[in-house]
């Protein structure tokens, strides 16, 4: 008689929430990448430049999407430059060779988000306090709502 494994009690988590200020790392030598979440389809990265730091020049092969959280950012392509302040954000389809710098004084951080995502893992945070993800304690209107419509708790 065979034994059959017993199953986790605690199936692993489809949402992932993360506070991005976690894996913001900066490195005095070059701008630095940091992939924060990485699928089968999607992946998430935050770009560190110091001062005067710039990427390398970029040729990717899937679309990536750039959101400036800090800083101000300088995107060359092909096309020409583009200056974007924080909050300010832009598609580059794939194929499309670019980069980005920073002219400014401050600190640029950059998110990007790409698909479908080259073969990098996840990186693990460079602190970890959750500053931002907040859980809770009961659940809002959309929970109750979908409990409601799909029979998942009480309503």
């Amino acid at each position: 008689m065979s034994e059959e494994p017993i199953p986790d009690p605690t199936p692993p988590e489809r949402v992932r929430p993360v506070d991005v200020r976690d894996f913001v790392d900066f490195a005095t030598d070059r701008a630095r990448r940091v992939r924060v979440h990485a699928t089968e389809r999607l992946a998430m990265d935050v770009w560190c430049l110091e001062p005067r730091q710039a990427t390398p020049t970029l040729h990717l092969d899937e679309d990536v999407a750039y959101t400036v959280i800090a800083g101000r950012s300088w995107f060359v392509t092909d096309e020409g430059e583009i200056g974007l302040d924080p909050m300010g954000g832009m598609l580059v389809p794939a194929g499309v060779v670019h980069g980005f710098e920073n002219r400014g004084a401050d600190p640029l951080i950059i998110t990007a988000a790409s698909g479908p995502p080259g073969d990098a893992p996840a990186d693990a945070p460079v602190s970890d306090d959750q500053a931002a993800v907040v859980r809770p304690r009961e659940p809002g209107l959309l929970r109750r709502t979908m409990d409601r419509l799909l029979g998942g708790g009480s309503a």
